[in-house]
Formats: C-alpha cells, structure tokens, sequence
C-alpha cells in the first residue's frame, strides 16, 4: 500500500478590476458596447479558472487507534541502533514515521520455537484472546493451519492486496482455497544454488567465471556438470586418495534438487487445488535415477561431521557447493579468503529452463478478530513489509545483496534470473510433515543401496497417498 500523501494548496486570488470609462458627467457611466464586452470577458475569465484550477482538500489520515501489533515469530527482530546502510536507515526511519502518523506500534517478538507457534495460535485463538496479531508459521505446518479454520481469509480484506507484487506468488498459490487466500510472505531468495569456488576451478585447468559463461548461454546442463566434476576432482599427492573432489554429498538435498531441475516433484498441485503425489512421474523417476549415477562416482564427499557441508567449500576441499541462496552472507573475506561465485542448479534434459525453488513461512492473521481489528492489522503489516521510499524500484531489491555477495554476477544473473522466472516452484512435500514423513530421505536410501529408485517409490506410494487424500479432503471442508 503506498504512502498516504497529504496535499496542502494554497490558492490566493487576486480581484479582477476594469478600468473605469469616464462618460460626459462625472458621476454616470455610460454603457458603450465595449464595457460589455469586457464584462463577458471577466465573466469568461472567472468561469474558466474554476473549471481549470482543482483544490486537492488534504487526505484523512487513518489513525490506528493506539493499536499495539505484534507479530509472532521464534527470535526478537529489534531496530538496531546502528544501521548497516543508508536502506537500513530509511526503512527504520519509515516506519517509525509510519507508526507515529497513522498511531500504532510494530514489534516482531520471539515467543515460542518453529515447531510450537501454530500450537500457541490455536491455543490462544480458541480461547478467544489471540497471544499476538500476526503469527509466522513454518512451511512444515502451512496445511494445517490452512486448514485450521483459524486463518483470517485475507482475500476479504480492503487494506492489503494479496496479489501485490511484493508477496511470493508461490506461497500465496499454496494458501488459497478457491478465492480465500489464509497466508501471505514477502519475496524470499531461491534455495538449490551451485556455489563454486575460483580458484579451485582455475587449477583443475577451468576459467574461474566458466560456470556463468555456460548459464547464460543456457548450456549448464547435467552433462556439463558431470564433465566439470571429472576435472575438478583430482588426487594431488598421488597417494590413491582424491584430495579435491567436485561437491559434498548431501543425498537428501542433492535429490531434491535433481528432481525439481528436471521438472519433477515430490507432490503435485493440480489447477483445482488438488494435491497428487508425482513420484512416479518420467520427469521425477530420470532425476533420481540421475543422483544415482552421479553418486556412483568418486567426486561426491560425504563430511566428518553431519554439519560439515559448509566447511568443505570453505577450505577450499571441494569446487562446488550445493545450498541455499542466503548462505553466501556467511562466506565473508575471514571465513573463504578464496574468490566466489553462485549459479543455479544445472538443469535436466526435460526441463524447459533453470528452476527457481522456494521455501516459505506463512504469516497469518487470527480469524478471531472483528473485520474492523483484521483491517488494522493488514493495514499495519502491509506498511510494514513495505519497502523504504526511495528504496521501493523494481531493481532495488539488489542493494541489500551487494555488500554480501563479492561477486555482483550473483546478483545481477543468477538472482535475477531466477527471481524474474515465470514458473517459480515450492516443494509441496512438505505437506506431508505433520504426518512425521520426511519425503527428502528417499535420496539416502537410494545413495546407500538400501532401495533401488523403482523399490523407493513403491514403498512410499500408499502411505503418502493416505496422507494426500487426508489434506485434499480438509481442503474441500473450507
């Protein structure tokens, strides 16, 4: 919701006057044909100044009442007393600004874990005194607090726009039911990125920008990224022992991201809303079936520690790294003093591009609140996510990167490629949380011969179509 801008205009008019006509006798005019017409012309003057000038009368300011929103997360998020940019500086300033001029306050507090605040809503909410206004809810508990009946429909509302740009579309998609939108999520940075360290690639013999030079051309394919994996891999000492080697193993990440490359899916979502699971699909089948094959390899590395994926790239024992957008924020000068840089997982034979995949909380409003309450909420949380004047441009969304990302072809290609795609995914497997499946670790029983891709698919197939047919039916009793 853009600004309220009051307009003051102050229009000072002077008296039109005419020059007397002196006639015979000093106290008596004399109507001539000319006064006439210079009466008209007065006339004509005043008339077309009234049309022509508009007075813009000053807005009326909502005022929120004193109104105190909170919204409720699992960490404090507090105005920093110094700022790291001039962007931090003017969006505190802002919405202080807004908070003083339309009377209300804005905190975001940690009061319960990830795993706890869809509890401490319903909780609260039943109970008919909401513990805060704006809940954030983990992607792992979106269904069912879609389904809850205790998500305020948004769609209702006149003080927000659901389908404003500065929402993830996808996560918007994933919490409507027919025209009842439950959640909404400021834009987030894609998961599944290839990070690839420069100099590791300049002494396996590759050019340090090689992999940006095949994503424009749209040749960072699968093949391609099994050619650079042979190279980069190499035993340096000629012990027997592989020294370097392309990219950690993390089987569970990996195959996610060879499946959705490829156009696959875990679980689909069909045009009416209705979940299905996809695991059988050619698309889905060729990208497991391909981690396979590259795990058959010697230029994975499984770490020491479950937690050491970060440091393998870090110190420079593997050339690429397999993570989210957001990790290249740690990768400062003290921690990888080697050069860096970030593009989109390779893409698989029967995918139409480079595929954007996103991860998503839900901030969600109590269904408990008067419209009256929900509009003030809305009102007070679209300000908030609002971005600074100043800073608001189509193209703005990339200052607060540079000072992240040593390389600004991570921002300027990769971000905004796969920020600008027409076809951004979410991995709707996460439906099936509050059933206790985790549906990612299909990639470890396939990577340690415990199932074959076909066995690992079938001895999944009833158990999620039990849990899919549980949420489709939830859905259709909204």
């Amino acid at each position: 919701m853009k600004l309220n801008k009051t307009l003051y205009l102050l229009l000072t008019m002077g008296a039109l006057t005419a020059c007397g006509i002196s006639g015979a006798n000093a106290g008596e005019k004399q109507a001539t044909s000319s006064d006439i017409s210079e009466k008209k012309d007065i006339k004509n003057i005043k008339e077309n100044t009234a049309e022509e000038i508009k007075i813009t009368k000053k807005e009326d300011i909502r005022d929120l009442g004193g109104m105190n929103v909170v919204l409720a997360g699992w960490r404090d998020v507090n105005e920093p007393e110094i700022k790291k940019s001039s962007q931090d500086e003017a969006l505190w300033e802002y919405r202080n600004d807004m908070m003083d001029t339309h009377n209300f306050t804005f905190a975001q507090k940690g009061m319960a874990g990830w795993n706890e605040l869809l509890e401490l809503m319903s909780t609260s909410t039943i109970a008919g005194d909401p513990a805060a206004q704006v809940f954030r809810i983990h992607v792992n508990f979106l269904e069912a607090a879609k389904n809850s009946g205790l998500c305020y429909d948004l769609a209702t509302l006149d003080s927000i726009d659901v389908h404003d740009s500065k929402w993830g579309t996808p996560l918007t998609e994933k919490m409507t039911v027919g025209d009842s939108v439950y959640g909404l999520s400021p834009q987030e940075n894609p998961l599944m990125c290839i990070y690839f360290n420069k100099r590791v690639f300049e002494e396996a013999g590759l050019a340090p920008d090689l992999l940006y030079e095949l994503q424009a051309s749209g040749e960072w394919t699968w093949e391609k990224f099994e050619e650079i994996s042979d190279k980069i891999t190499q035993d340096t000492d000629g012990d027997g022992n592989n020294d370097i080697h392309a990219i950690n193993c993390n089987t569970n990440f990996f195959s996610q991201a060879a499946i959705f490359s490829n156009g696959g899916s875990f679980i689909g979502l069909d045009e009416n809303g209705k979940y299905y699971n996809n695991m059988s699909s050619p698309e889905t089948i060729a990208g497991l079936e391909w981690a396979k094959k590259y795990w058959n390899t010697d230029n994975e590395i499984i770490p020491e520690h479950w937690d050491g994926h970060r440091a393998l790239f870090t110190s420079g024992k593997i050339g690429m790294y397999l993570a989210g957008s957001w990790e290249g924020v740690v990768f400062t000068q003290d921690l990888m003093p080697d050069d860096w840089g970030m593009v989109a997982f390779p893409k698989g034979p029967d995918a139409d591009g480079y595929t954007s995949l996103y991860s998503f909380d839900a901030y969600v409003i109590p269904s408990s609140y008067t419209k009256e309450e929900a509009e003030n909420i809305t009102f007070a949380y679209d300000m908030w996510t609002n971005a600074a004047p100043g800073y608001d441009g189509p193209e703005d969304w990339k200052i607060s990167l540079y000072p992240h990302y040593r390389d600004e072809r991570v921002i300027e290609e990769t971000l905004t490629m796969l920020r600008n795609t027409t076809n951004p995914q979410v991995d709707h497997s996460n439906i099936l949380s509050g059933a206790g499946i985790v549906t990612t670790n299909i990639g470890s029983d396939i990577y340690f011969d415990r199932q074959t891709v076909k066995e690992a698919i079938e001895s999944r197939k009833s158990q999620w179509q039990i849990e899919i047919d549980k949420i489709n039916e939830a859905n259709n009793n909204l």
